[in-house]
C-alpha cells in the first residue's frame, strides 16, 4: 500500500485528514506535517525526511502539499536530494477529491499511476454550481 504524507500551511493537513477519514473512516500509513506560524522550515524538512521514509515499505510514498512554490513545497524539494534510494511523487494543490483517491486507490494503483490518477481527479473535482446546474438542465431536455 503506498503511504501517504499531507505537508501544508498550518493545521490544514490535520483537518483535511479527519475531514477524509469522516467519509472514508480512520487511515493507516498516512501522517501530517504543518508548517506553524515561527516554525523553523529545516526542522521541517528533517520531519519530511523522516516522515517519508518511516511510510515507505516498498510500494513508495505519496506527497501532497498545499500550494507549489511554498514553504512544504520547497522543503520537500529540498530534501529530495536526500531521500534518492526512496520512492515518492509530490503533488501541489491538496484537495479533498484527490486526498479521498489517494486513500482509496492507493493499494490498487501503483505510486506513478496513483499520482497521475489524483491530479486528475483534483483537477476534475473543481466546480462552479450554476454552470454545473445550466449542464444538468441542458442534459435533461
Amino acid at each position: 500500500m503506498v503511504g501517504i504524507l499531507l505537508v501544508t500551511h498550518g493545521k490544514f493537513s490535520e483537518e483535511i485528514l479527519k475531514s477524509a477519514e469522516l467519509i472514508v473512516g480512520k487511515q493507516e500509513k498516512i501522517l501530517t506535517l504543518g508548517l506553524q506560524h515561527g516554525d523553523s522550515v529545516e526542522m521541517l524538512g528533517y520531519k519530511v525526511k523522516e516522515s517519508i521514509e518511516t511510510l515507505e515499505d516498498g510500494d513508495g510514498v505519496l506527497v501532497l502539499v498545499d500550494l507549489m512554490g511554498g514553504s512544504p513545497y520547497n522543503v520537500v524539494a529540498l530534501n529530495s536530494g536526500k531521500l534518492l534510494d526512496i520512492k515518492f511523487r509530490c503533488i501541489t494543490g491538496i484537495n479533498l477529491p484527490m486526498l479521498l483517491e489517494a486513500i482509496t486507490m492507493r493499494e490498487i494503483y501503483e505510486l506513478d499511476d496513483l499520482a497521475n490518477h489524483c491530479i486528475e481527479t483534483g483537477l476534475t473535482g473543481i466546480k462552479e454550481l450554476f454552470k454545473e446546474m445550466k449542464l444538468l438542465q441542458q442534459s435533461s431536455r
